[in-house]
């Protein structure tokens, strides 16, 4: 199975998901991340 990245729009076979939520913590949506975006991702929470 693959999917397409939301981010770069590749198809990977490898995918994360990852939620986000509105400015009052509701849930927005789920977008699907490849290896790399997840990766980008995740560094941007460091700061």
């Amino acid at each position: 199975m693959t999917y397409d990245c939301h981010y770069c729009e590749q198809e990977t076979e490898s995918a994360h998901t990852i939620t986000l939520y509105d400015k009052t913590g509701v849930e927005d949506r789920l977008e699907v991340l490849c290896d790399n975006c997840y990766e980008e991702w995740l560094l941007s929470l460091r700061g």
